[in-house]
């Protein structure tokens, strides 16, 4: 029966639909999965975002929450892989791999009152990222939390030992590694940082500018010293041996009965023999004259 076939006030059988009741029955369920799935994908593309974690690093999630939910950190983190979250929900990036800082140190003073300078290092590792967004922040971590006291150990370790102990002798160098650390160990235990010391190195202790200066400075200046003891050494040894050649021919002279002239002619004599015996001739020249004797070589 068509709609104007009911008089005003006339109820319509329970059977007998609208054609807008009709078209709902029939297409209502695809309608209403159609109306979630687009109320999902506007969500999905403007409420939420994806966090990604690669291998050897831990998401630490921040809820803040703008209607409902909990907000904080959340207890675990996301270890690896790619999560979906609201727009609301922050992440930090933590490394668990083991990490190095770097610190420089100018003008310690030794036991001697000599200033060094160090370029250290500190090798840990993250043990826990909640905890360490959550109690100490991941910004600032360690300026605020371990540096001050790192710098007042090492200050300390290196003023028990003098400048060369130091610069040259490994068990010193070993030792002053040692009780940073350990006094580093310590320090992480008592403030509860989430965090594994794996080692800690001061490096090459270096005098600075100044002091490397006056350093080398000193080192030429007894490296000419030393040269100059040297030389002077062998030029009193060089006497010596032609005082002892002097007084061992005098002795010859004196034994032999021969007046000053008359060694020295002995002694041309023996230079010319000596000359001869390297040549296949021999000249034999007198007060500047024409050769007075002709010999040959070995004669």
């Amino acid at each position: 029966m068509h709609v104007s076939e009911y008089a005003r006030g006339e109820r319509r059988p329970a059977n007998d639909a609208t054609p807008l009741q009709s078209f709902l029955r029939g297409w209502g369920l695809y309608i209403a999965l159609g109306v979630l799935s687009l109320v999902l994908i506007v969500t999905w593309a403007f409420f939420t975002h994806a966090v990604i974690v690669e291998p050897g690093n831990h998401a630490v999630l921040i809820d803040k929450p703008q209607f409902v939910g909990s907000e904080g950190v959340r207890p675990e983190p996301l270890k690896e892989g790619r999560k979906l979250v609201w727009d609301t929900t922050t992440h930090v990036l933590v490394r668990m791999q083991p990490q190095t800082f770097s610190i420089k140190f100018d003008d310690l003073m030794t036991s001697d009152n000599t200033p060094l300078d160090f370029e250290s290092s500190i090798q840990y590792r993250v043990m826990d990222a909640v905890k360490l967004v959550d109690k100490f922040g991941i910004e600032g971590w360690f300026s605020n939390n371990v540096e001050p006291q790192y710098r007042t150990l090492v200050r300390l370790a290196v003023k028990k030992h003098t400048m060369p102990m130091i610069m040259s002798d490994v068990p010193t160098a070993q030792t002053i590694d040692d009780e940073v650390t350990a006094g580093l160990q310590k320090l992480i235990k008592d403030s509860g940082l989430p965090v594994q010391l794996d080692g800690v190195s001061l490096g090459r202790a270096s005098p600075n500018e100044g002091l490397m200066a006056q350093m080398n400075e000193t080192a030429a200046q007894q490296q000419r010293k030393k040269t100059l003891i040297e030389a002077e050494a062998a030029e009193i040894q060089r006497k010596k041996e032609q005082t002892a050649r002097a007084a061992a021919d005098n002795a010859y002279r004196n034994e032999m009965q021969l007046s000053p002239d008359q060694f020295v002619q002995l002694e041309a004599v023996k230079r010319y023999a000596e000359a001869c015996s390297k040549g296949n001739h021999c000249i034999i020249t007198t007060g500047g004259t024409a050769p007075a004797i002709a010999l040959p070589a070995g004669k």
